[in-house]
């Protein structure tokens, strides 16, 4: 018989991303007896409906239209469309925790007060700077910044906002979710430190810190013929994971492996996963500029076996993102793999990577000092063998998927709980229910020297 009764809702279903996290999560909740009910949303209304997956998981697909994502900051704040969806559900599943993973793109914030007047008390997992930022954070990058100095402040200006949003600014957008999370969010989670500081930092409540879990990785992954395949035998492999854009400093990258090759002619980049429009073409075109046209191999999106191929086939895995990351997942599936990792240090990778331990921190906006980085890796197997048995070490303590779901479920027991109290702790002052004539007859009674009498709270 289960024992909770849970429904985990993000966005989307899929294997990338949050989507995969709070999947992945999802699972291995069922695997320890409970009833896990899985909501995200579809855009095709064909491909809407429920089913069971082999984990024992039930998904539950609801559609919801498509629309203009320049529209995203109203639309995410309040989606008709997935609100109906998702009261439909709650209303079918009565679940006693409903834990939200992203919803700033389809299900919208609102989504927090339907599930928190259903009763069950509500989760809010925060996977990356959407609350409080209309898209990825970069207006503080700088080359000034080093690892070891001073926090980096995350504090989002209105002002800096207002111009790199134009006219998708939304001026009550930010206000609106840090009312619904203190409202109605009875656990705000951030998957890193560093995340749960920026939160701080933009008027959330305290969040508390529950790391992303990946699954023990395959040991029977053939690196041997993932290189061959690729053109990469005999060579020393960087592997770069994710979206291909200037943002997440591939050209960064591409510079400093020309630099790398001066040391070590070997040295090949791999490149794993989707490309933005037209990048691509970019990043192979300044390849040949830089002589690198032979050190570069591109395999575009890969799945679960064959990522697990590129992993066993890379010596190094390099994440020079220029963006805030929260967590940076590539490093800790790289980390499971053993293999040392280095990367930027705006966010969350410096709370996985332990710096000069299991992998390096960098500045990536300083081509040299991350070249200088990954040649030293290269250039030594006993660095690399050593950084690389910490880095599993450290996956294997700090980021197990079985480590997250017993977090999870204790989490969901303490907040569960019938003598906890207020299902609310990030709201922290009682809501008026007086009218505003009330108030100005208050106001209005008011002796000299008195202060405001207030309405009691309800």
């Amino acid at each position: 018989m289960a024992d909770l009764r849970i429904l985990v809702a993000n966005d989307l279903y899929g294997p990338s991303s949050a989507a995969g996290v709070a999947a992945a999560g999802a699972r291995a909740l069922a695997a320890r007896g409970h009833e896990v009910h899985f909501l995200a949303t579809v855009q095709e209304r064909s491909a809407a409906g429920s089913f069971v997956e082999p984990s024992g998981m039930t998904v539950h697909q609801v559609f919801t239209p498509a629309y203009d994502l320049r529209w995203r900051a109203w639309r995410s704040l309040w989606n008709p469309a997935a609100l109906r969806a998702l009261a439909a559900v709650l209303a079918r599943v009565a679940p006693q925790v409903v834990h939200f993973h992203n919803l700033h793109i389809h299900l919208s914030y609102r989504a927090l007060k339907v599930a928190h007047d259903r009763g069950a008390p509500v989760l809010l997992t925060v996977h990356d700077v959407m609350p409080f930022c209309f898209q990825k954070m970069f207006c503080f990058v700088s080359e000034d910044l080093r690892p070891g100095g001073p926090p980096i402040p995350f504090k989002a200006s209105p002002w800096r906002c207002a111009r790199c949003a134009r006219l998708r600014w939304n001026p009550l957008r930010n206000a609106w979710i840090r009312r619904h999370v203190r409202r109605h969010v009875a656990r705000l989670l951030a998957v890193s430190p560093e995340m749960r500081r920026a939160l701080l930092e933009n008027g959330f409540p305290d969040a508390e810190v529950l790391e992303n879990g990946i699954a023990a990785p395959a040991a029977s992954a053939d690196g041997g013929g993932f290189r061959a395949r690729h053109g990469l035998a005999g060579r020393k492999v960087v592997l770069y994971g994710g979206r291909l854009d200037q943002r997440k400093g591939a050209e960064h990258l591409l510079r400093a492996m020309a630099v790398v090759r001066q040391r070590v002619p070997q040295a090949a980049l791999l490149v794993v996963g989707a490309s933005h429009a037209g990048y691509e073409e970019r990043m192979r075109e300044l390849a040949c500029e830089l002589g690198l046209a032979d050190s570069l191999a591109v395999t575009g999106w890969l799945d679960q076996e064959e990522l697990a191929e590129a992993y066993a086939a890379a010596d190094v895995v390099c994440t020079p993102s220029l963006i805030f990351e929260s967590f940076g997942l590539i490093n800790a599936e790289g980390m499971a793999r053993g293999k040392p990792v280095v990367t930027s240090f705006f966010g969350g990778p410096q709370d996985v990577v332990e710096d000069g331990v299991s992998g390096f921190h960098v500045n990536p906006l300083c081509v040299d000092e991350l070249a200088g980085r990954l040649a030293e890796l290269l250039e030594s197997d006993e660095l690399r063998a050593r950084m690389g048995e910490a880095a599993r070490q450290r996956a294997r303590e700090r980021f197990s998927i079985e480590r997250q779901a017993e977090r999870t479920e204790a989490l969901y027991r303490r907040t569960s709980a019938p003598c906890s109290g207020s299902t609310s702790p990030a709201r922290t002052a009682p809501r008026s229910r007086c009218s505003p004539r009330a108030r100005e007859t208050a106001r209005a009674r008011r002796g000299p020297g008195e202060p405001t009498p207030t309405c009691r709270a309800k």
